[in-house]
């Protein structure tokens, strides 16, 4: 029985990885090298890479948030013990909302001041931070499949800091209408929260 939990927690390990791959190609997919002349100028040609400008930094943005996901994720699973059928469709969910990030990402990289590129943006990380902290909740606190040695303390502060962030891009949807540049400060400012993985204690 151990065998086969130990398998299918490898195989869900790994399926999440190639979907994390797959996200990032797709991001770097959407930056296309500008159409110009064979005889454009010098200007002409640092103009429409200026006019890429926000494709590049929404790519960045995402690129990094994704990463920053795929970190976190890692992390996570570093105390897991084993997996059953309900972790197993919690993270496809994750991994679902994750997959959707390229779209908003190129909407918001050709609009970056549109309200519902915003807002666009802002409710798919929402939805993929409350689906991660939909996912942790189930494994802290309702199952048996994590560490036994990660005390209640340590799993509620785990639990905070995915709250946090789903507490974090709601505002960035709610506040878009009342000013895109609030949005996209949050874009940015949001992930230095998670930039490096709370390192998980184990008594």
């Amino acid at each position: 029985m151990t065998h086969d939990h130990d398998f299918s927690f490898r195989r869900i390990e790994m399926f999440s990885d190639g979907v994390f791959a797959i996200i990032v190609t797709l991001l770097v997919l959407d930056l296309k090298v500008p159409e110009i002349s064979s005889n454009a100028s010098m200007q002409e040609t640092m103009n429409s890479l200026y006019l890429l400008a926000p494709q590049f930094i929404s790519f960045t943005m995402s690129f990094l948030i994704v990463c920053i996901f795929w970190v976190n994720h890692h992390q996570f699973f570093s105390a897991l013990k084993k997996a059953d059928r309900t972790f197993m469709w919690l993270n496809n969910i994750l991994l679902f909302w994750l997959c959707f990030i390229p779209f908003p990402t190129a909407f918001i990289g050709r609009h970056p001041f549109n309200i519902a590129a915003n807002m666009l943006f802002g409710a798919v990380l929402l939805l993929a931070g409350a689906s991660f902290s939909i996912l942790s909740h189930y494994v802290l606190f309702k199952s048996n499949l994590y560490d036994e040695h990660v005390d209640i303390k340590e799993r509620k502060d785990i639990q905070r800091r995915g709250v946090a962030g789903v507490i974090i891009y709601a505002l960035s949807v709610l506040l878009a209408p009342v000013s895109v540049y609030i949005s996209l400060t949050i874009f940015f400012i949001a992930p230095i929260f998670y930039f490096l993985p709370r390192k998980i204690n184990f008594s």
